[in-house]
């Protein structure tokens, strides 16, 4: 994010002589614009979930694929018994807020499951692909937290039934700062 900064000057010279002062107000000098990069952000959970979001359903908490997958996040029923979330459907899809807490919740939960991995593999090149933690958290979101390990420890990857694979998913995630502590 971009910060614009106005800028005004008042400038005032002072002239003076041996026998006489005068103090003369030139008129405001503006700089239209100075352009500062923000400080990047600390903790972009929220906008990791966002991107994840808008890949998956373009962003809509009320979509169901052909594959029954639901949500902004397209969890499935299994994910969601999984996470401890006993549910129906429409419950689900009408609670935008249940819907956000069930991606933070799977977010804690492969990250506890892949530590190990984020450690030693975050922040490093594997199968071409520059690795974040971030990276991998979304990887294991498109293909679970075993289809995570798998395709670091073994090279084997994933690809959904619209094309997508793991390394193209994780490609898309690579720039957030998480603080994983607060995970």
């Amino acid at each position: 994010m971009k910060v614009r900064l106005m800028l005004s000057f008042l400038v005032i010279i002072s002239l003076s002589s041996f026998t006489y002062e005068k103090t003369e107000e030139i008129p405001v000098v503006k700089i239209e614009e100075i352009i500062v990069n923000k400080p990047s952000k600390q903790h972009q959970l929220h906008e990791l979930m966002d991107a994840i979001g808008r890949l998956e359903s373009n962003g809509r908490y009320d979509v169901v694929n052909r594959f029954g997958f639901m949500g902004k996040y397209q969890f499935s029923a299994r994910t969601l018994k999984h996470l401890g979330y006993n549910v129906t459907r429409e419950h689900f899809l009408n609670s935008p807020q249940l819907q956000d807490s069930a991606m933070v919740q799977y977010l804690k939960d492969n990250y506890t499951n892949l530590e190990h991995h984020i450690m030693e593999y975050g922040y490093t090149t594997h199968n071409g692909i520059y690795l974040t933690p971030s990276s991998i958290l979304a990887g294991a979101h498109f293909a679970g937290a075993n289809g995570m390990k798998k395709f670091l420890e073994n090279n084997i990857g994933t690809t959904d039934s619209n094309g997508m694979t793991i390394a193209k998913y994780m490609q898309r995630f690579t720039n957030y700062e998480l603080n994983l502590e607060e995970l």
